[in-house]
């Protein structure tokens, strides 16, 4: 079997051209967010302090959380030096200390009065050192390869935050906007990280087939559990604050979004593990390059169902102890819809990538297969190097033995068919008699 990678670029450039069709029509117009009129007249801004003293006054008499103080605080805004007092529930009872920088809300009423309050941690110094420790670790061990693999992160993030959110907020069908966007993503990055290659062209068709059945799936079993997505806080802060959104569409667009992080990536590995093999055993064929690859890939898919899961019982770890601790039988919990999105979630994702692997790993064989073939091209007569005596040709060993067994050549080794014809060329350049004369 083989496909030759025009025909796979000639897919690329049709799913590319739909893509760019479709930011065209669904690209929003600018999102105007009114004031919420349930604000009251104020003025709130946000400023930067650094706290100086933190005093314990007591347990919070009317707190609704177990272990929440009362305390008193000190900070000193970082933009004029002013000191200000004020009080304030601490809900574990340790969450602040002196020395901490903050950000305080300012709080302005119509009489003129000023409120403060902690509004949240400034995190900025943590996060660039963590950030500048990413980049190192990347481009020390990548190299150029990691750099551009950056450049994609970066567009990534332009991509959702410039297109996708906003198309969402303008009222655009966020299954449709989170696919257009998604196959965007995964052209650029996959061809900016691994190049140009047959390798990256069969990567790019099977995940492109893999996110349209992880979107397909997504649809039909969200609808057929009946799941509304009205479970994630987030979603309905985001709908009450934009009014209108649906939140079941915002699911599936998560849905899809997600299982692109992981489908590329093993899409990616099957598609490096076919041509690694070819390079390894020149004289492999499709069927002996699909079981190598496809038992690289059940170790992967394995390893990867399990990751999955541990992801999202990390991110819902409170919320299993929530259910665990409650008189409710398992299955209860199971299916209550807090629940149930997780699953269906982790079980729509793990189905796109099974389905992922022996799409990618055929297409990859059989391109690899073409990609040879074409190169080999009509006979020539290779010529031994200058000033060297020529070294003796091996015979192929049989059964599909390794390279120890190949002939000694510059060019790619023919598949098995051609083997008679192969080495009666490089008899012929090298000046050897013919196997029937040495007979």
């Amino acid at each position: 079997m083989h496909i030759s990678h025009r025909s796979l670029l000639a897919v690329v450039a049709v799913i590319a051209v739909a893509a760019v069709a479709g930011i065209a029509l669904l690209w929003p117009e600018r999102v105007v967010v009114d004031d919420d009129p349930f604000v009251p007249d104020q003025d709130t801004r946000l400023v930067d302090a650094q706290l100086i003293d933190v005093v314990e006054l007591g347990e919070d008499e009317f707190g609704l959380v177990p272990g929440a103080t009362e305390v008193a605080v000190s900070a000193r805004i970082e933009e004029t030096g002013e000191v200000v007092s004020f009080e304030m529930i601490d809900d574990t009872g340790d969450t602040f200390a002196a020395g901490q920088r903050v950000k305080l809300q300012e709080i302005s009423g119509a009489d003129g009065e000023v409120m403060y309050l902690v509004s949240d941690f400034r995190r900025d110094w943590p996060l660039i050192i963590l950030f500048g420790l990413f980049l190192t670790a990347v481009i020390a061990f990548s190299r150029w390869q990691g750099v551009r693999a950056l450049v994609g992160l970066a567009l990534t993030f332009v991509i959702i935050v410039g297109f996708i959110v906003p198309a969402i907020l303008g009222g655009q069908s966020p299954v449709a906007v989170a696919l257009v966007g998604a196959v965007v993503i995964m052209i650029l990055t996959l061809y900016l990280a691994h190049g140009y290659s047959p390798k990256t062209t069969a990567a790019v068709v099977g995940t492109a087939l893999a996110l349209l059945l992880t979107g397909a799936l997504a649809v039909a079993f969200v609808a057929a559990a009946n799941l509304t997505g009205f479970t994630s806080e987030e979603a309905r802060l985001a709908n009450l604050e934009v009014g209108g959104l649906s939140l079941r569409g915002l699911l599936l667009a998560g849905i899809i979004i997600g299982g692109l992080g992981v489908l590329d990536d093993v899409t990616m590995s099957q598609s490096s593990t076919v041509f690694e093999l070819r390079r390894a055993n020149p004289r492999a064929g499709f069927g002996d390059l699909l079981r190598g690859a496809l038992n690289v890939g059940r170790d992967h898919i394995a390893a990867t169902v399990n990751t999955l899961f541990l992801a999202y019982a990390g991110a819902s770890l409170p919320l299993l102890i929530l259910f665990v601790t409650a008189d409710t039988t398992v299955t209860t919990v199971l299916t209550a819809e807090i629940v149930a999105v997780e699953v269906v979630r982790t079980l729509v994702g793990s189905i796109g990538l099974i389905a992922a692997v022996p799409l990618t790993t055929a297409l990859a064989a059989a391109v690899v297969g073409a990609g040879l073939t074409a190169r080999r091209g009509p006979a020539q007569r290779p010529e031994p190097a200058p000033g060297r005596e020529p070294r003796p040709v091996r015979e192929p060993a049989s059964d599909g033995d390794d390279a120890a067994g190949t002939p000694i050549s510059d060019e790619p080794a023919p598949d098995d068919e051609d083997d008679d014809e192969w080495v009666g060329r490089l008899r012929e350049a090298y000046r050897l008699p013919d196997r029937e004369a040495d007979t």
